[in-house]
Protein backbone atom coordinates (compact mmCIF):
# COMPACT_ATOMS: atom_id res chain seq x y z
CA UNK A 1 0.00 0.00 0.00
CA UNK A 2 1.48 3.55 -1.00
CA UNK A 3 0.06 4.96 2.36
CA UNK A 4 1.01 3.90 5.99
CA UNK A 5 0.32 6.12 9.47
CA UNK A 6 3.52 7.58 10.68
CA UNK A 7 4.18 9.77 13.91
CA UNK A 8 0.38 10.39 14.19
CA UNK A 9 -0.24 11.24 10.48
CA UNK A 10 -1.08 9.22 7.75
CA UNK A 11 2.42 9.29 4.77
CA UNK A 12 2.22 8.48 1.59
CA UNK A 13 5.45 7.38 0.43
CA UNK A 14 6.74 4.63 -2.55
CA UNK A 15 9.71 2.09 -1.77
CA UNK A 16 11.26 0.17 -4.50
CA UNK A 17 14.47 -1.91 -5.24
CA UNK A 18 16.76 -4.48 -3.95
CA UNK A 19 19.70 -3.34 -2.16
CA UNK A 20 21.73 -1.05 0.04
CA UNK A 21 19.66 1.39 1.48
CA UNK A 22 18.40 4.63 -0.47
CA UNK A 23 16.33 7.81 1.28
CA UNK A 24 15.04 10.73 -0.68
CA UNK A 25 14.03 13.31 1.18
CA UNK A 26 12.60 16.73 -1.10
CA UNK A 27 12.71 19.98 -0.84
CA UNK A 28 9.82 22.52 1.14
CA UNK A 29 7.18 22.91 -2.17
CA UNK A 30 8.39 19.52 -3.63
CA UNK A 31 6.88 15.83 -3.19
CA UNK A 32 8.20 12.27 -3.93
CA UNK A 33 7.65 13.13 -7.53
CA UNK A 34 10.34 15.31 -7.29
CA UNK A 35 12.62 12.38 -7.69
CA UNK A 36 10.76 10.76 -10.75
CA UNK A 37 13.55 11.21 -13.18
CA UNK A 38 15.98 9.47 -10.27
CA UNK A 39 14.57 7.42 -8.37
CA UNK A 40 13.57 4.35 -11.04
CA UNK A 41 17.53 4.16 -11.87
CA UNK A 42 18.30 4.43 -8.55
CA UNK A 43 16.04 1.17 -7.39
CA UNK A 44 17.54 -0.56 -10.05
CA UNK A 45 20.98 -1.28 -7.79
CA UNK A 46 19.62 0.28 -4.19
CA UNK A 47 16.63 0.15 -2.19
CA UNK A 48 14.73 3.32 -2.48
CA UNK A 49 12.18 5.01 -0.03
CA UNK A 50 10.94 8.30 -1.19
CA UNK A 51 7.44 9.83 0.81
CA UNK A 52 5.69 12.84 0.32
CA UNK A 53 6.68 15.18 4.13
CA UNK A 54 4.23 16.18 5.93
CA UNK A 55 1.59 18.24 4.59
CA UNK A 56 2.73 17.69 1.31
CA UNK A 57 2.13 15.72 -1.95
CA UNK A 58 -0.49 12.94 -0.96
CA UNK A 59 0.71 12.43 2.63
CA UNK A 60 -1.98 14.23 5.46
CA UNK A 61 -2.50 17.84 5.59
CA UNK A 62 -1.72 18.82 9.37
CA UNK A 63 -3.20 22.24 10.85
CA UNK A 64 -1.20 23.43 13.36
CA UNK A 65 2.40 23.93 13.62
CA UNK A 66 5.05 22.15 11.82
CA UNK A 67 8.97 22.06 13.13
CA UNK A 68 11.79 20.65 12.14
CA UNK A 69 11.82 18.74 15.33
CA UNK A 70 8.80 17.18 14.15
CA UNK A 71 9.85 16.21 11.01
CA UNK A 72 12.50 14.77 12.08
CA UNK A 73 10.13 12.49 14.46
CA UNK A 74 8.50 11.51 10.66
CA UNK A 75 11.42 10.82 9.49
CA UNK A 76 11.95 8.14 11.73
CA UNK A 77 8.82 6.75 11.93
CA UNK A 78 9.09 6.27 8.25
CA UNK A 79 12.18 4.55 8.37
CA UNK A 80 10.52 1.61 10.96
CA UNK A 81 7.09 1.64 9.08
CA UNK A 82 9.11 1.16 5.98
CA UNK A 83 10.88 -2.01 7.20
CA UNK A 84 14.11 -0.46 5.35
CA UNK A 85 17.60 -1.89 6.87
CA UNK A 86 20.16 0.45 8.10
CA UNK A 87 22.54 1.51 7.14
CA UNK A 88 21.06 4.56 5.36
CA UNK A 89 22.29 6.44 2.03
CA UNK A 90 20.65 9.35 2.39
CA UNK A 91 19.45 12.26 -0.43
CA UNK A 92 18.23 15.48 0.47
CA UNK A 93 17.56 18.78 -1.02
CA UNK A 94 17.61 21.88 0.45
CA UNK A 95 15.66 22.15 3.82
CA UNK A 96 15.72 18.31 4.21
CA UNK A 97 19.36 18.91 5.04
CA UNK A 98 18.14 19.85 8.47
CA UNK A 99 16.67 16.75 9.07
CA UNK A 100 18.97 14.25 7.85
CA UNK A 101 22.05 15.89 9.83
CA UNK A 102 19.67 15.65 13.30
CA UNK A 103 18.41 12.16 12.84
CA UNK A 104 22.67 11.84 12.49
CA UNK A 105 23.17 12.97 15.87
CA UNK A 106 20.67 10.55 17.07
CA UNK A 107 21.35 7.15 15.03
CA UNK A 108 24.80 8.09 13.85
CA UNK A 109 25.25 4.25 13.33
CA UNK A 110 22.08 4.53 10.78
CA UNK A 111 23.89 6.51 8.61
CA UNK A 112 25.99 5.30 5.69
CA UNK A 113 26.55 8.49 3.87
CA UNK A 114 25.31 12.07 2.77
CA UNK A 115 24.49 13.51 -0.65
CA UNK A 116 23.07 17.45 0.16
CA UNK A 117 22.03 19.18 -2.73
CA UNK A 118 21.94 22.88 -2.52
CA UNK A 119 21.81 22.52 1.23
CA UNK A 120 20.07 25.14 3.76
CA UNK A 121 21.27 24.11 7.62
CA UNK A 122 19.43 27.06 9.08
CA UNK A 123 18.22 30.77 8.17
CA UNK A 124 20.38 34.12 8.89
CA UNK A 125 18.27 36.09 11.58
CA UNK A 126 17.46 38.25 8.44
CA UNK A 127 16.46 35.57 6.46
CA UNK A 128 13.82 34.74 9.04
CA UNK A 129 11.49 37.43 8.65
CA UNK A 130 11.51 36.80 4.74
CA UNK A 131 9.83 33.49 5.71
CA UNK A 132 7.68 34.39 7.78
CA UNK A 133 6.53 37.24 5.35
CA UNK A 134 5.93 34.74 2.46
CA UNK A 135 4.30 32.20 4.85
CA UNK A 136 1.49 34.62 5.89
CA UNK A 137 1.07 35.71 2.18
CA UNK A 138 0.92 32.24 0.99
CA UNK A 139 -2.03 31.53 4.36
CA UNK A 140 -4.06 34.81 3.09
CA UNK A 141 -3.72 34.79 -0.78
CA UNK A 142 -2.70 31.04 -1.83
CA UNK A 143 0.18 29.86 -3.35
CA UNK A 144 -0.40 31.54 -6.48
CA UNK A 145 0.38 34.73 -4.99
CA UNK A 146 3.84 33.54 -3.65
CA UNK A 147 5.01 32.07 -6.85
CA UNK A 148 7.32 35.49 -7.62
CA UNK A 149 8.61 35.08 -4.17
CA UNK A 150 9.20 31.42 -4.17
CA UNK A 151 9.09 29.28 -7.23
CA UNK A 152 10.36 32.34 -9.53
CA UNK A 153 13.12 32.12 -7.87
CA UNK A 154 13.84 28.72 -6.96
CA UNK A 155 13.04 27.68 -10.96
CA UNK A 156 13.35 30.59 -13.10
CA UNK A 157 11.01 30.10 -15.84
CA UNK A 158 13.34 30.05 -18.70
CA UNK A 159 16.12 27.75 -17.23
CA UNK A 160 15.84 24.10 -18.57
CA UNK A 161 12.84 21.95 -20.04
CA UNK A 162 9.62 23.71 -20.43
CA UNK A 163 7.37 20.44 -19.83
CA UNK A 164 9.42 19.71 -16.47
CA UNK A 165 9.10 23.16 -15.29
CA UNK A 166 5.46 22.88 -16.19
CA UNK A 167 4.51 19.93 -14.34
CA UNK A 168 6.60 21.24 -11.00
CA UNK A 169 4.88 24.35 -10.80
CA UNK A 170 1.36 22.53 -11.63
CA UNK A 171 2.44 20.34 -8.36
CA UNK A 172 3.69 23.42 -6.21
CA UNK A 173 0.73 25.15 -6.91
CA UNK A 174 -1.64 22.16 -5.67
CA UNK A 175 0.10 22.03 -2.40
CA UNK A 176 -1.98 23.28 0.56
CA UNK A 177 -1.36 26.98 1.74
CA UNK A 178 -1.40 26.68 5.50
CA UNK A 179 0.69 23.73 5.28
CA UNK A 180 2.93 25.26 2.83
CA UNK A 181 3.06 28.68 5.15
CA UNK A 182 3.80 26.28 8.20
CA UNK A 183 6.36 24.62 6.58
CA UNK A 184 8.23 28.38 6.13
CA UNK A 185 8.37 28.79 9.31
CA UNK A 186 9.41 25.54 10.36
CA UNK A 187 13.02 26.03 8.77
CA UNK A 188 13.33 29.63 10.82
CA UNK A 189 14.96 27.10 13.52
CA UNK A 190 17.01 25.42 14.50
CA UNK A 191 20.14 26.27 12.58
CA UNK A 192 22.11 23.43 12.58
CA UNK A 193 25.16 24.03 10.12
CA UNK A 194 27.86 23.61 12.88
CA UNK A 195 26.75 19.65 12.96
CA UNK A 196 28.11 19.46 9.26
CA UNK A 197 31.73 19.30 10.97
CA UNK A 198 30.60 16.13 13.19
CA UNK A 199 30.20 14.25 9.84
CA UNK A 200 31.94 11.47 9.97
CA UNK A 201 30.36 9.24 7.03
CA UNK A 202 31.03 10.14 3.12
CA UNK A 203 29.69 13.13 1.54
CA UNK A 204 28.89 14.58 -1.53
CA UNK A 205 27.34 18.13 -1.37
CA UNK A 206 25.84 19.13 -4.94
CA UNK A 207 25.59 22.79 -5.92
CA UNK A 208 23.49 24.09 -8.85
CA UNK A 209 25.53 26.87 -10.82
CA UNK A 210 21.81 28.48 -11.19
CA UNK A 211 20.71 28.51 -8.23
CA UNK A 212 19.53 32.04 -6.32
CA UNK A 213 18.02 30.79 -3.03
CA UNK A 214 21.41 28.91 -2.08
CA UNK A 215 24.01 30.24 -3.96
CA UNK A 216 26.83 27.49 -4.74
CA UNK A 217 29.54 29.46 -3.19
CA UNK A 218 27.33 29.22 0.33
CA UNK A 219 26.82 25.02 -0.43
CA UNK A 220 30.89 25.18 -1.07
CA UNK A 221 30.98 26.66 1.94
CA UNK A 222 28.94 24.49 4.04
CA UNK A 223 31.04 21.64 2.25
CA UNK A 224 34.45 22.74 3.83
CA UNK A 225 32.88 22.19 7.42
CA UNK A 226 32.74 18.52 6.34
CA UNK A 227 35.68 16.70 6.91
CA UNK A 228 36.74 14.75 3.65
CA UNK A 229 33.44 16.14 1.92
CA UNK A 230 33.57 15.88 -2.34
CA UNK A 231 31.64 19.07 -4.06
CA UNK A 232 30.25 19.69 -6.78
CA UNK A 233 28.92 22.08 -9.25
CA UNK A 234 26.53 21.22 -11.91
CA UNK A 235 24.17 23.29 -14.08
CA UNK A 236 20.54 23.18 -12.20
CA UNK A 237 18.47 25.41 -10.26
CA UNK A 238 17.31 24.93 -6.72
CA UNK A 239 15.13 22.27 -7.37
CA UNK A 240 17.49 19.95 -8.94
CA UNK A 241 16.83 16.86 -8.73
CA UNK A 242 13.54 17.81 -11.14
CA UNK A 243 15.40 19.92 -13.28
CA UNK A 244 19.06 18.48 -13.87
CA UNK A 245 17.71 15.00 -12.78
CA UNK A 246 20.57 13.42 -15.35
CA UNK A 247 23.71 15.35 -14.06
CA UNK A 248 22.91 14.47 -10.78
CA UNK A 249 21.76 10.81 -11.24
CA UNK A 250 25.34 10.67 -12.44
CA UNK A 251 27.17 12.20 -9.68
CA UNK A 252 24.32 9.54 -7.55
CA UNK A 253 25.99 6.58 -9.18
CA UNK A 254 29.32 7.50 -9.08
CA UNK A 255 29.23 8.44 -5.64
CA UNK A 256 26.93 5.85 -4.26
CA UNK A 257 28.93 2.95 -5.90
CA UNK A 258 32.38 4.61 -4.46
CA UNK A 259 31.22 4.27 -0.87
CA UNK A 260 28.90 1.11 -0.08
CA UNK A 261 27.16 0.67 3.21
CA UNK A 262 28.79 -1.34 5.68
CA UNK A 263 27.52 -4.69 5.80
CA UNK A 264 25.76 -5.51 9.15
Amino acid sequence: MPWTDANGISVHFEIAGNGPSVVLLHEMGGTLDSWDAIAPALSARFRVLRYDQRGSGLSEKVRGPITTEGLVGDLTAMLQESGLPPPYHFVTVAAATMQALIYMTRHPDHVASFVFCNPFTGADPNRVATLKERAGLAEREGLRAAIPTTLDNSWPAEIGDRAAYATYRGRYMAHDPVCFAALNRSIAEPNVTHLGQEIRKPTMVVAGRFDKVRPPATSEQFAKTIPGARFELIDAVHMMPAQAPAALLALLMDFLSAHPAPKK
